[in-house]
């Protein structure tokens, strides 16, 4: 199967632009470095687990906060106490606290 081209990119770009519009743009792609940027976070955090094993104070601050289930309001998944968006369907938590 081949890749993607020049093409197909500027096809989805434009559909991009048309849905979202020039304005909001910006605020798309932020939003879309965020998500990927947590998303990483908490593969990480599942995959290795040894930064909170390695009792810095921040490991046991999370630990501590995991005691209280979170749930996403958009789709119910259950989310970390700490998670700023979810990680099913993408929406932004509010702030804590």
């Amino acid at each position: 199967m081949r890749g993607i081209g020049a093409l197909e990119i500027g096809l989805i770009v434009l559909g991009i632009v048309l849905i979202f519009g020039i304005g909001k743009l910006g605020q798309v792609g932020g939003a879309l470095g965020k998500s990927i940027r947590e998303f990483r976070r908490e593969r990480d955090k599942k995959d290795g687990g040894s930064e909170a094993a390695s009792g810095d104070s921040k490991g046991e601050t999370a630990s501590a906060q995991s005691t209280k289930d979170k749930f996403c309001p958009s789709c119910g998944n259950k989310l970390a106490a700490n998670a700023r968006f979810c990680m099913e369907c993408g929406t932004k938590m509010g702030d804590p606290g």
